[in-house]
C-alpha cells in the first residue's frame, strides 16, 4: 500500500493514541488536506536525531498510520489538526519525495504471546504507571487525576509507551518491537526507575 509520509523529529505516534499537530508547510498543508478531502491516513515516522534534513537515510523505516479526525483550518491556510495512531506499518521502499514524501509499505502487528505472562505484565505496567501518576501530582503540589487505562496488554503498552518522558530513540525501539511483553516488561523497569528516583 502506497501513502503519504510525514517525518517529525522528536516524536513517536503508536496506535490508539490521538495527536494533535500544526500543520503549516505548503507541502504538508496540501498533504494533510487531500487526507481530510479524501478520508486517507498519512504515515507519521521519525527523523533520525541530529537529522537537518530529509532523506533515505535520516527516515526511519517504522511508523504509525494516522487518520485526521478533527481539522480546523485557519485563515492562512494553516491547519489544527487531531490524528488518531491507527497501524504500524515498516517502509518497503520510496516512491516519491515531491512535494511531500511518499512509500510502499507492509503493516505488522505483535506476535502472539501467552494470555497469562501479558495478564501479570500489564497488571504490573498497571500499578507502577498509576504510582507515577500519583508521585507526580504530589511533586506538583496538583490534584491526582483520574485514569482510564486501555483494557488490553498491547493497548496499555501503546499508551504507556507515548505518554512517558522517554528519549524519541528509546519510544521508537518500543514502537518497532513485535512483542508486548517486551514492551510491558521495558515500560515496567522504565517505571520502577522513575518511582525510585
Amino acid at each position: 500500500m502506497e501513502i503519504p509520509l510525514f517525518p517529525l523529529p522528536n516524536l513517536v505516534l503508536f496506535p490508539q493514541v490521538a495527536v494533535p499537530l500544526h500543520i503549516f508547510e505548503d507541502r504538508y498543508k496540501l498533504m494533510i488536506n487531500r487526507c481530510v478531502d479524501q478520508a486517507d491516513v498519512f504515515g507519521l515516522v521519525l527523523l533520525r536525531e541530529g537529522a537537518d534534513q530529509e532523506d533515505e537515510d535520516t527516515i526511519l523505516r517504522v511508523g504509525v498510520t494516522a487518520r485526521v479526525v478533527q481539522a480546523d483550518r485557519l485563515e492562512d491556510g494553516r491547519l489544527n489538526i487531531l490524528c488518531a495512531g491507527e497501524s504500524r506499518f515498516h517502509i518497503v521502499e520510496f516512491t516519491g519525495r515531491a512535494p511531500y514524501w511518499t512509500a510502499d509499505v507492509d503493516f505488522f502487528e505483535d506476535d502472539p504471546e501467552e494470555e497469562e505472562g501479558l495478564r501479570e505484565a500489564y497488571d504490573k505496567v498497571s500499578r507502577l504507571y498509576r504510582q507515577a501518576t500519583e508521585l507526580t501530582s504530589q511533586l506538583k503540589e496538583a490534584e491526582i487525576p483520574e485514569l482510564e487505562l486501555p483494557d488490553s496488554p498491547v493497548g496499555l503498552s501503546y499508551m504507556v509507551s507515548y505518554v512517558l518522558d522517554l528519549a524519541a530513540s528509546r519510544k521508537q525501539e518500543l514502537l518497532e518491537a513485535t512483542s508486548t511483553l517486551f514492551r510491558l516488561r521495558a515500560l515496567a523497569e522504565d517505571l520502577e526507575t522513575a518511582v525510585t528516583q
